[in-house]
């Protein structure tokens, strides 16, 4: 008997839409592109239960015949193509032929379309792929196709959604992101009978940027203008200091269908030049036009990536454009109210000092002079052989038992393409650290260009960075409460406006934040109202911090199981704590120590980084040969 065998079309269709249909995201993402190849000028989507339970588009476009309307049920039936040789230019974003009878086979679908010369539409019904009817019926001119019970008849498929929240964000990123590309369309999202985004056309990019974006990204917005061969490249990217701590917010449509292309972000990170801090990214829009043979959409079912011809070429073009930008904004602004870098100045500890000076009395180097003879040294002040003794004498030191040592992982956040670092401890860092830090056998007798702190113990020095141990003071208050206290209450309340998509993810999740120490509510429109934030922060810049932390946990899976995300809270703290180059007071290096001392792993920040390396004094007298 023969072992191989054809599979039932209604077996093969369902493999056919887990490839196409993900999620309920994917059914809006498909018809709304049908509404839009079909010529539509207004997309209304309404979903319930983040689609789960119903999602409904409809349009005004051109709308179909009643023999296309059955049709457009089959596999592989489509009128975006016809020969082979129309896979080298696709101007459409559907063409495959495989979306309506993917939806149609996991849920109940109703279709009602009628074209405009028509007295008379017609609807049809399919129930997990059968078809039920089709019949004439009374409906306006265009498209509305009603989607009920998705994966009802794939109970495995449910279990691998996310949180409705989480779904619904994406159903949200999957307006905004189409809407962008087409500000002459009017867009309408409706969630639970509740408006979510009311997008009228308009002849400009700008005002839809507002509207999906919020007005504090769109004002920081510079125009993008560039045409170099095949290439012309348009749209919008933030100026130099407004970044986030994703791409998620970089948006890249490549002959208006929006796409995910490695070289166009490289080429974006590359115009950033290298002002632009790892891990940071600015927003942007960018719109990519070349001809259609160029770039080969047939990659994927979901159509997201896409291969290009040349992609040095394509990154090169891009690089030019974002430093055209950026260059021409600077050109405009140049910022005349900040002032010039200065040089932090070196700080002797106090027993260096001469009587009446202290510990913030800047050492004065003196300028280059041909006789070094008529430089006597100052007795607060190192004389120039000393300088160039020290200067000469540098040292890359790398302790010789590793205490931590840095290895490789995953990215952390979908959408970062920087690697994460987490400690993994060797078994002599591992007795090590079981002993507890403690901070009253330090003694700070100097600091290190405003960032390391120098301390003396019995056994040798110590060397701290303050910007990492004080990460791990905050990251370990701000997941314990201190005292019992989680939040600390705001003076005055503050009100941020966030995109839709951030605003409706917040509103939904805010007990989560809670549980985070952060009190928030929804304070109309796209605004939200932050009443406390946890005990641990700062409230210098609140804001700023919630904005880091937000910019984290909407990513892919950060809540989706109702927990709180720590290394999102990883770096808010990151974001709160002390600077490199800030300067503390002697006072606060001690109370840095001291917290130090009640922290449960003080030897490393929350991302792997070691906060503390000890110079043993047999070290020492080993660089200086005084043994073996």
């Amino acid at each position: 008997m023969s072992a191989i065998h054809l599979l039932t079309d209604d077996i093969s269709n369902k493999i056919a839409a887990g490839e196409v249909i993900e999620r309920p995201a994917s059914v809006v993402k498909e018809l709304v592109e049908n509404a839009l190849d079909a010529g539509a000028k207004k997309i209304t989507v309404r979903i319930e239960r983040a689609g789960t339970r119903l999602i409904m588009v409809s349009d005004n476009g051109c709308g179909m015949d009643p023999d296309d309307a059955v049709l457009c049920f089959e596999p592989h039936a489509t009128s975006k193509i016809r020969t082979a040789e129309d896979l080298e230019k696709i101007i459409t974003f559907g063409f495959r032929g495989e979306a309506m009878p993917s939806i149609a086979s996991v849920a109940r679908v109703t279709l009602k379309t009628r074209q405009a010369e028509s007295q008379e539409g017609t609807c049809v019904v399919i129930n997990g792929g059968n078809l039920v009817s089709a019949a004439p019926t009374g409906c306006a001119p265009g498209t509305e196709m009603i989607v009920k019970d998705l994966f009802f008849n794939v109970p495995a498929r449910r279990k691998f959604l996310k949180s409705q929240a989480t779904e619904e964000r994406h159903i949200i990123d999957v307006i905004t992101v189409i809407s962008l590309a087409h500000p002459e369309i009017a867009f309408e999202l409706f969630a639970d009978d509740r408006s979510i985004l009311m997008s009228p056309a308009c002849s400009k990019l700008l005002p839809r940027i507002r509207d999906v974006f919020g007005r504090e990204i769109a004002d920081a917005m510079v125009p993008v203008n560039w045409e170099a061969g095949a290439f012309r490249i348009t749209g919008f990217i933030t100026k130099r200091g407004v970044t986030k701590p994703s791409r998620s917010d970089q948006r890249i449509f490549v002959n208006g269908r929006p796409v995910d292309a490695l070289p166009v972000y490289r080429g974006i990170r590359d115009g950033c030049g290298p002002m632009l801090d790892k891990g940071r990214y600015h927003p942007a829009v960018i719109f990519i036009e070349m001809p259609p043979e160029f770039v080969d959409v047939n990659v994927h079912p979901a159509k997201r990536e896409v291969r290009f011809r040349n992609e040095f070429e394509l990154g090169r073009n891009v690089k030019a454009a974002i430093e055209s930008a950026l260059r021409a904004a600077e050109e405009i602004n140049p910022f005349p109210d900040v002032p010039a870098a200065k040089a932090e100045p070196f700080h002797l500890p106090e027993q260096f000092l001469r009587e009446g000076t202290s510990p913030d009395t800047p050492v004065q180097i003196p300028e280059e002079h041909d006789d070094l003879s008529q430089l006597p040294p100052s007795p607060a002040q190192p004389s120039r052989d000393f300088l160039r003794i020290m200067e000469q004498c540098r040292i890359n030191y790398m302790p010789l038992s590793k205490g931590f040592q840095q290895v490789k992982t995953d990215d952390l956040f979908s959408g970062n393409d920087d690697e994460e670092v987490k400690p993994v401890q060797t078994e002599a860092a591992k007795q090590e650290t079981s002993k507890k830090f403690r901070p009253e056998e330090l003694e700070v007798i100097g600091v290190v260009e405003n960032t390391y702190l120098i301390a003396k113990m019995d056994d040798g020095l110590v060397l701290i960075d303050q910007h990492a141990a004080h990460e791990r003071i905050l990251y370990e208050r701000i997941l314990k409460g201190v005292d019992g206290m989680v939040s600390q209450k705001l003076l005055l309340p503050l009100t941020l406006e966030l995109s839709k998509a951030d605003c409706r993810f917040v509103i939904q999740n805010t007990e989560l934040f809670e549980k985070s120490g952060f009190t928030i509510e929804h304070f109309g429109g796209d605004t939200v109202k932050i009443e406390a934030i946890p005990a641990a922060l700062s409230q210098d810049n609140a804001g700023g911090i919630f904005r880091e932390l937000l910019s984290k946990v909407k990513e892919e899976g950060a809540w989706g199981g109702g927990k709180i995300d720590t290394p999102a809270i990883a770096r808010a703290a990151c974001k709160a704590a002390v600077k490199a180059h800030d300067i503390l007071t002697p006072a606060e290096c001690k109370t840095l120590l001291k917290q130090m001392g009640e922290c449960e792993l003080p030897y490393c920040c929350p991302h792997g980084r070691p906060t503390i390396i000890h110079l043993s004094i047999q070290e020492i007298e080993r660089r200086f040969g005084r043994r073996g």
